[in-house]
């Protein structure tokens, strides 16, 4: 396998596993209405540009509460 390629797959395993511990933490996250946790969490897409977090749960304010956590991960948003 070139080097490239290798590159290639460590950088779509590394995006892969954010992702998947984005979705472990919007797990533990409850509605601010309702205080219940997700119904269902799973990482989506099947390219790093493509990754996105399907959330099923109680109402529209839990995917806020998730995409204000994922806003604020510094590996996500950056330093700030």
């Amino acid at each position: 396998m070139p080097p490239q390629d290798d590159q290639g797959t460590r950088e779509t395993d590394a995006a892969r596993a954010l992702w998947e511990d984005l979705a472990r933490q919007a797990r533990g996250l409850h509605c601010p209405d309702h205080f219940v946790e997700p119904w269902r969490v799973a990482v989506i897409g099947d390219t790093p540009e493509k990754y996105r977090l399907y959330i099923s749960g109680c109402c529209s304010q839990l995917q806020v509460v998730v995409n204000e956590m994922i806003n604020s991960d510094p590996r996500i948003a950056g330093p700030r």
